[in-house]
């Protein structure tokens, strides 16, 4: 449900899904050499239908918690979660709060909500956005002025239009995805300066016309604060706001202090039976994921956002403003949508709307955490849950908990939909602008894809969702409200596809996965072929006492079956580095990048070989035809898997 459009999955992510994607093509890659292997889509958890029924009394805390240990503590089981911790805020006041489960489960140490800190990951971007608002209102930052103004290094300028700290607050700064701006190990966590200017990314789009989220950006932001402000951007957020919220069990540094390291919850995954525990991730960069909190901690930040100089009916806020009732109108407000029909981007918070309510949300994913934070403004209600077990759908959580509280109160229009008739056109493979495009994490970038295809009932099937046609080129979910947008260029060509603000670019055939995969497995079956053909050739040979073939000859077969072994192994190194990036979401660049290297100084002058020895190869009058076949066969496929190579950005001797 959440956001229209599955946004929560597009934020997470690349990471979330690329997790399974990942390891779903390493092991076809693997397995499609000896044979076929179906793969399964990925598709977006349904939401919750509407209800239309009369709401229950979210400030009934009896009802709150047996509504929540039915529905959660089920799921919780159904998806091997150890532990969540929840928080409940109705009418402007907490009514609610409860951990679940374990925070150690071997120790059986339990989930307690005022004590236990679970890592919220980018729902913490929440906390830099605030910081910055904070800036705005004392004078010192303006919103719409180039950010180099307050930066000591220069961020490239690749259009005419700069980049300002409205666009870094939106996501429209136009950067390319940079993953090594997600999780680090400790000894290569960088001064936050220090990281902005060794993984500056390339500037793909237009500032201020696409959603391209980046936690680079969220970097970038925090950065100018510490500049600003003059103070260390933890120390910061420590004494501006997690002091005077009275978040005493929570923090913005990592490590953890001492005083609150031993009530930090490990985090999990359930692989193959067992849990695989993990006691700390450590952000790359601090702005864009740095904070650790109890559930009754996140309720101060949940109340301070929705104060509006109003005390609750039946009990006073105990909540120091933290910004002017102005500035929080202004950063909750929309600021940007690809398409004026769906809801888009407030500053830093993302919107929605279900049972005719803006939400304000964020939410957040680690390798081992899982988490959501949502507001329903004019109810002066929120949601806070977190996990240290990826596998819960929040959406789903926060879509029942709305339902049963919050009921829509306009009846619902579907039935008025109608097929279209040229549904067919809006066909094809998308792909999430939260891409890269010039480096070698391109290829990462596309298992995220999305397929688009028409149903013969004329409604649109999006992985495995239907959706109905309620306007021109807008589609609404068949049992849900999440709605999608298509953008057509001037020719009627269909370019993009909108889920609220996260944008996809409809992607050619040839990069398409299911080809890319195939180009791929096809090259390198070619070159694999010759380690196994012509040993099993020459040991035919002897025992048939053929006399051995010309010099030249045994120089081809070597070279060939040298780049086949080079490649095996060149490919087995990049599977073990992108199944520890998918188990880790901390992203290799070093190790990518001396394996690109090695693949220049190896694969390439090994394919000129290979492409020279082919010459000779068919001049040979020792080579039957047969084996002149497979070597001009197998000289195609290591000149093809140099070009795919080369397509992907993984060659080259660069950094």
């Amino acid at each position: 449900m959440l956001g229209n459009s599955g946004i929560g999955s597009g934020i997470r992510a690349l990471m979330a899904g690329n997790r399974r994607q990942i390891c779903v093509l390493v092991v076809v890659t693997l397995l499609t050499l000896v044979g076929g292997v179906p793969v399964a889509s990925n598709a977006d958890s349904r939401p919750a239908a509407l209800t239309n029924a009369p709401s229950a009394d979210p400030t009934d805390t009896r009802d709150v918690e047996a509504f929540l240990d039915e529905l959660l503590v089920r799921r919780m089981e159904q998806q091997h979660i150890v532990g969540a911790t929840v928080a409940v805020i109705a009418d402007g006041r907490p009514v609610f709060a409860k951990g679940y489960g374990y925070a150690d489960r071997d120790a059986k140490s339990p989930v307690i909500a005022d004590r236990t800190l679970f890592y919220i990951g980018s729902a913490g971007k929440l906390f830099t956005w605030t910081a910055v608002m904070q800036q705005v209102e004392q004078g010192r930052l303006d919103l719409h002025t180039d950010i180099n103004t307050y930066l000591d290094f220069t961020v490239p300028s690749s259009f005419s239009t700069p980049i300002t700290m409205a666009h870094l607050m939106t996501h429209t700064a136009g950067f390319e995805e940079q993953l090594a701006a997600l999780m680090a190990e400790p000894q290569d966590v960088l001064p936050l300066r220090d990281f902005l200017i060794q993984y500056v990314p390339h500037r793909r789009y237009s500032p201020g016309t696409t959603f391209a989220y980046s936690n680079y950006g969220t970097a970038l932001a925090g950065y100018i604060v510490e500049r600003v402000s003059g103070e260390p951007f933890e120390q910061y957020l420590t004494a501006h706001l997690l002091e005077p919220l009275g978040m005493h069990q929570s923090a913005a540094v990592q490590p953890l202090p001492a005083r609150l390291a031993a009530d930090f919850s490990k985090g999990y995954a359930w692989r193959n039976g067992t849990y695989d525990a993990f006691d700390l991730e450590l952000a790359a960069v601090a702005p864009a994921a740095a904070i650790r909190a109890t559930a009754t901690d996140m309720t101060a930040f949940m109340l301070a956002h929705l104060h509006d100089g109003q005390a609750g009916r039946d009990k006073p806020s105990v909540v120091a403003p933290i910004l002017r009732l102005d500035t929080l109108a202004e950063m909750h407000r929309p600021q940007f949508t690809p398409d004026p029909r769906l809801p888009g981007m407030a500053y830093g918070f993302i919107r929605s709307r279900e049972n005719d309510r803006d939400i304000l949300w964020h939410d957040g994913a680690s390798a081992r955490f899982t988490t959501l934070l949502a507001l329903v403004p004019e109810e002066r209600a929120g949601l806070f849950i977190s996990t240290n077990t990826p596998g819960l759908d929040e959406r789903a959580i926060l879509s029942a908990f709305l339902d049963r509280y919050y009921p829509a109160t306009q009846p619902d229009s579907l039935a008025s939909t109608t097929p279209d008739p040229d549904v067919g056109r809006f066909a094809g493979t998308f792909v999430s602008t939260r891409s890269a495009h010039t480096s070698a994490q391109k290829l990462v970038s596309r298992l995220s894809a999305i397929e688009v295809q028409p149903s013969a009932d004329g409604t649109l099937l999006v992985g495995s969702e239907r959706w109905l046609m309620i306007g021109p080129g807008l589609y609404r979910q068949a049992d849900g409200e999440r709605l999608l947008a298509f953008r057509e260029d001037a020719g009627g060509n269909v370019t993009h596809l909108f889920r609220g603000p996260v944008t996809y670019f409809r992607v050619p055939w040839y990069e398409v996965p299911s080809f890319l995969l195939l180009g791929f497995i096809l090259c390198l079956a070619t070159l694999l072929s010759a380690l196994l053909s012509w040993p099993f050739e020459a040991l035919i040979r002897r025992r048939r006492h053929a006399m051995p073939r010309a010099s030249g000859s045994h120089v081809a077969r070597w070279i060939a079956a040298t780049l086949g072994l080079s490649n095996l192994l060149l490919v087995a190194a990049w599977v073990t580095l992108m199944l520890r990036f998918a188990d880790t979401y901390i992203y290799p660049s070093g190790d990518v990048t001396l394996l690109i290297r090695l693949a220049t100084v190896t694969v390439m002058p090994l394919t000129a070989g290979v492409a020279f020895m082919a010459v000779r190869v068919w001049t040979c009058h020792t080579w039957g035809l047969a084996w002149r076949l497979h070597y001009a066969l197998l000289t195609l496929g290591s000149v093809g898997l140099v070009g795919w190579l080369a397509y992907w950005n993984l060659l080259g001797v660069g950094p």
